[in-house]
């Protein structure tokens, strides 16, 4: 497996699947209701992160489909309409043809809003991060949250519209976490992981929690770094109580581990429980796959596949 896979092919479904069925056969020849409810909850996290696969498939077609447009023009000031009213789900009453016309009008208008955000114009003395921030003030939502992250990542190579400085100011100023990630990821792109540690270090003070939903909140937020060194904070939850939060680390481990990591997963590759053996089988043999410098900074295709998704 390679370096940029991110969580769109390896992080999710396969692993869990391949778990749960195989924790499914050995556990239902015992009537324990315990057990049952642990195969329920598997069966529900498999839903779960099929709707997340789903999601993170649809980020990386769109991220393949439009290249950044960093070329200057003049340009009006972005629209306020609010793109998340005009992405509603389009009415099953209407034609293909309409249906067709609806679709195609969503994305040109994130297509138009993407490219005035990362355009400078003599009629707009914003700089890009204030054009973001008054975009995202303005324009609340998911949807508008997806354009403005692709923004920052389609102007990863631009160090004119958008400095280093610019893209820390955006970290530090910026309250939205999925902002802050990207803002980080891409400064690691640039060869600086400085943002990148002050992100996880933030993260990891969220798995002490007491609580195991809030743990495994965190370790998947880790594992959309898609940064080696997330590896280390995302350790000891491999030896957690909770059966949930364990599985969320190795999959947290394999979204963001290489060889050097191999051995974090050595003692749970004979665990008492199936799923965890299993799993922690399939994440050794993923991570034999990645040299001991891979994933030390981000790469671009990690980035793109955990975007959020862009209305289409």
């Amino acid at each position: 497996m390679n370096t940029v896979t991110g969580l769109h092919k390896h992080f999710l479904l396969p692993a869990l699947a391949g778990a749960a069925i195989c924790y499914s056969v050995m556990m239902l020849s015992n009537d324990d209701s315990q057990q049952l409810n642990k195969i329920t909850e598997l069966e529900n996290k498999i839903l779960d992160l099929q709707f997340l696969l789903a999601q993170q498939e649809q980020a990386l077609t769109t991220a393949q489909q439009y290249a950044p447009d960093t070329r200057i023009h003049n340009t009006t000031q972005i629209s306020t309409a609010n793109n998340g009213e005009k992405t509603a789900t389009i009415s099953a009453s209407k034609s293909p043809a309409d249906a067709e016309l609806d679709a195609a009008a969503v994305t040109a208008n994130s297509n138009q809003q993407l490219k005035e955000l990362g355009t400078l114009s003599d009629r707009d003395a914003r700089s890009f991060s204030e054009k973001l921030t008054d975009f995202l003030a303005q324009n609340p939502g998911r949807d508008n949250l997806a354009i403005a992250s692709k923004s920052i990542v389609d102007l990863a190579n631009n160090h004119s519209i958008l400095p280093d400085y610019a893209l820390e100011s955006l970290y530090q100023q910026q309250s939205n976490e999925e902002i802050k990630r990207v803002a980080a990821q891409v400064m690691s792109l640039r060869g600086d992981n400085r943002l990148l540690e002050q992100h996880i270090a933030k993260l990891q003070t969220k798995l002490e929690s007491d609580t195991p939903q809030e743990r495994q909140q965190a370790l998947v937020a880790l594992a959309k770094t898609g940064y080696a060194n997330a590896a280390t904070a995302i350790a000891p939850l491999l030896q957690d109580s909770d059966t949930g939060v364990k599985l969320d680390a190795l999959l947290a481990l394999r979204a963001t581990g290489n060889q050097s990591h191999i051995r974090m997963a050595e003692n749970l590759r004979n665990d008492p429980d199936p799923a965890v053996s299993w799993l922690a089988n399939d994440v050794i043999s993923q991570l034999q796959n990645l040299s001991e410098q891979a994933r030390t900074k981000v790469a671009s295709n990690d980035i793109a596949a955990n975007l959020l998704p862009i209305a289409q």
